[in-house]
C-alpha cells in the first residue's frame, strides 16, 4: 500500500474522532483537505514520523524512476548512492519513532547484506510488531476474521477494511509479512513463503497480490492438488456475498476512500501468477500438451507474457512490496520476475516455451508495439 494512502486515512480518522461535531459537509472538506495538506493534520510525533516517511519514500521512488535512461554503469553507481542515502534517512526516522514500521522495514530492505541476514532481521521485526499489535492495538486479534474482533468493529461502527487502513502499524506489519513471503520465495523457502502470503491474504482493505506467491510456490513444489485447490478457493471467494470474498473486499476498500488504490481483484483466469504457475507446474509434471495450452493461454491473456518470459527484463526491487501497476503489463512483468528462480531451476523451460507455436511471434509483436 502506498504510504500516502494509509497516512491520510490515519490522519483523517484521528481528526474526525476529535471533532465529532462536524457536519457531513465539513467531513467531506476534511477528507479532501487531508489529502491536499497532510502536514496540517500531522500534529503528533508519530504522525510527523509517518509524514516524514511518506515524503522520503516518494522522493526515493521518484529518483529511482529518473534513472531509466542511464547507462548500466552509471545506473549502478547512482542507485547504490541513492539507496545508501535513503537508508540513512529511513534509519533516522525509525530511530525517532520505533512504531514507524515501514521506515524500519526499508532500512532492512536497503541494506547490502545476504538474503539470509535480511530474512533474520525481518523475522525479528515481524515478531516485535506482532507483539505490539496484539497487546497495544484495541481489537487486533490474530485469530479473528481479518485480524479484527467483531465486538470492537461493532463498537466503532467500522468494517475490518476500514479498521486496517486506519492503523499504520497494521499496514506496516502486513508489509513485513509480504516482504518475508517474497524473500522466502526468492530463496527457495517455499512452505514459509506460502504461510506468510496466506497471512497477508487474510487481511482486508489492504491491496495485494499475495496469491501470486502461493501459486508460484505450489508450482515449484509440484503440488498439483494444492495448486488447483487454491485456485478453486479463490474462485469461491470471488463469488461469496458475506463480505469476505474478493469482490466484497474491493467494495469495502472503495467505501473507505474513492482515491484509495485498492482496485478490483483479478479473476483467477486472468492472473499472470496463476497462468504462469500452471504452465510451470504442468511442464514440471511432464504434461507437455496441457502445458502448451496453458502457455498459449498465458501469452494471450497476459499483456507481455511471452515477451517477459523469453526476454528477462530488469524490474525495480520492491520497496517495500509489489507496487500498484501503472502499465498494462506490470503485473505480468512482476509474475515472471518473481518466478525467475523457479524458471532457472526448470531445465529447458524457456527454450521449450520459445518453440511452442505462436509464442515467439507474440513476444516479437509485443516488443514492436511497445518499443522494447
Amino acid at each position: 500500500m502506498e504510504p500516502r494512502a494509509y497516512l491520510c486515512a490515519y490522519l483523517e480518522a484521528r481528526y474526525l474522532s476529535e471533532h465529532a461535531e462536524l457536519t457531513p459537509a465539513a467531513r467531506e472538506l476534511v477528507h479532501s483537505d487531508v489529502r491536499t495538506r497532510p502536514e496540517k493534520y500531522a500534529q503528533t510525533d508519530h504522525a510527523q514520523a509517518l509524514l516524514a516517511y511518506t515524503r522520503a519514500h516518494e522522493q526515493l521512488m521518484a529518483a529511482l524512476a529518473s534513472f531509466d535512461d542511464l547507462s548500466d554503469e552509471e545506473f549502478e553507481r547512482r542507485r547504490a548512492q541513492l539507496f545508501g542515502e535513503a537508508r540513512g534517512t529511513f534509519g533516522r526516522i525509525a530511530h525517532e519513532d520505533q512504531l514507524c514500521v515501514d521506515a524500519r522495514l526499508m532500512t532492512i530492505l536497503l541494506a547490502d547484506v545476504p538474503i539470509d541476514a535480511a530474512l533474520g532481521d525481518l523475522l525479528k521485526l515481524e515478531s516485535e510488531v506482532r507483539a505490539h499489535l496484539t497487546s497495544g492495538v484495541t481489537g487486533f486479534d490474530l485469530e479473528a476474521p481479518h485480524y479484527w474482533r467483531a465486538d470492537e468493529l461493532s463498537a466503532r461502527g467500522l468494517s475490518a477494511a476500514e479498521r486496517t487502513v486506519r492503523e499504520p502499524e497494521v499496514v506496516g506489519w502486513l508489509h513485513v509479512l509480504e516482504a518475508l513471503a517474497n524473500l522466502c520465495l526468492a530463496s527457495a523457502r517455499y512452505r514459509p513463503a506460502i504461510s506468510y502470503a496466506r497471512m497477508v491474504r487474510a487481511a482486508v482493505g489492504y491491496p495485494n497480490h499475495a496469491e501470486g506467491t502461493v501459486f508460484l510456490a505450489l508450482a515449484r513444489l509440484e503440488d498439483e492438488e494444492g495448486f488447483f485447490s487454491f485456485a478453486h478457493e479463490l474462485e469461491s471467494e470471488s463469488h461469496t456475498e458475506d463480505g469476505t470474498g474478493s469482490d466484497a473486499v474491493a467494495a469495502a476498500g472503495a467505501e473507505i476512500s474513492a482515491d484509495l488504490p485498492v482496485g478490483a481483484p483479478l479473476a483467477v483466469d486472468d492472473s499472470p501468477w496463476y497462468l504462469l504457475g500452471r504452465t510451470l507446474l504442468l511442464y514440471k509434471l511432464g504434461k507437455r500438451k496441457p502445458a502448451q495450452r496453458s502457455l498459449r493461454d498465458f501469452a494471450a491473456r497476459c499483456e507481455g507474457g511471452a515477451f517477459f518470459l523469453l526476454n528477462p527484463t530488469y524490474l525495480d526491487p520492491y520497496l517495500p512490496v509489489r507496487p500498484a501497476p501503472r502499465e498494462a503489463w506490470d503485473l505480468t512483468h512482476q509474475a515472471v520476475w518473481e518466478a525467475d528462480g523457479i524458471i532457472a531451476d526448470t531445465p529447458d523451460f524457456v527454450g521449450w516455451a520459445e518453440g511452442v507455436n505462436g509464442i515467439f511471434d507474440s513476444s516479437e509483436g509485443f516488443a514492436a508495439r511497445n518499443g522494447f
